[in-house]
């Protein structure tokens, strides 16, 4: 091989390699993208049920307040 072969060759390699790093390097920010968004919306999904069973605990709290309420008032009548 002559020297300018070799120039040649080293030139051409240099640019493939940086071409694949910046190729990579445009894959990895998608995918955390991709996941950052994925995180966000299970996050969302469990704050969304969380508080769904909260007011559900709420709610039947209440009501057995009130049921205890009517029982009481019940005996008060009899």
């Amino acid at each position: 091989m002559s020297h300018w072969d070799i120039v040649l060759f080293a030139g051409a390699s240099y640019f493939a390699v940086i071409g694949l790093v910046r190729l990579m390097q445009a894959r990895r920010r998608r995918l955390e993208a991709e996941f950052q968004e994925e995180f966000r919306r299970q996050r969302q999904a469990i704050l969304k049920q969380q508080a769904a069973d909260e007011r559900k605990a709420r709610e039947l709290e209440q009501q057995r307040q009130f049921e205890e309420f009517i029982k009481q008032k019940q005996k008060e009548v009899a």
